[in-house]
């Protein structure tokens, strides 16, 4: 009997402790406005222009919903010549995106081939990498060259996205927007 209650005692103490749990926060937040962008060994700066694209994410619209994992982050960078722009999104706790350009390698004989531009960076310490990719091409052998990057604010955007708070319509299943 007392083995019995030990054992009803536990699982109540467990029920109650998933039944209150809080939801997970994000890790990464959602960046919003215009950043200059620093590569190492490039002399000048760029600029990324992040727009942020999210939709309300499935839940019971007791709280507040302020995960990213609904959102991309449209980046689009000048000078585009060594900051490509694309989609970003949280993958493996950073945003990333790719970019292919067939024409991204000059070879010796001026003659072109393609690249593959891959962009990871982390909004908590804003800073990133750029990894371009080529085949063995042009008597080169195939190689990946990965540059360090940070991120910086500068101002914001000139049409502001309004994220959150999610409006919903009142009454038992909300339609968001």
């Amino acid at each position: 009997m007392n083995i019995l209650r030990g054992l009803f005692s536990a699982a109540l103490l467990v029920a109650a402790m998933v039944g209150f749990a809080a939801p997970a926060q994000a890790q990464q937040q959602v960046l919003e406005g215009v950043y200059n962008y620093h590569q190492e060994g490039v002399a000048e700066a760029g600029t990324w222009t992040i727009y942020p694209v999210c939709v309300p994410v499935v839940g019971d619209l007791r709280a507040e919903i302020r995960d990213p994992v609904a959102c991309i982050l449209h980046v689009s960078g000048t000078p585009t010549s060594w900051v490509t722009g694309g989609d970003a999104k949280l993958t493996g706790g950073q945003w990333a995106y790719s970019v292919n350009k067939k024409d991204g390698l000059t070879c010796p004989d001026g003659s072109t081939a393609p690249t593959l531009t891959t962009v990871k960076f982390n909004t908590d310490t804003m800073s990133g990498t750029t990894s371009v990719a080529h085949n063995q091409v042009c008597g080169m052998p195939a190689t990946i060259e990965t540059t360090p990057f940070t991120l910086s604010f500068r101002e914001p955007l000139p049409i502001p996205v309004q994220q959150y708070p999610l409006y919903c319509e009142p009454g038992g299943l909300r339609r968001c927007f």
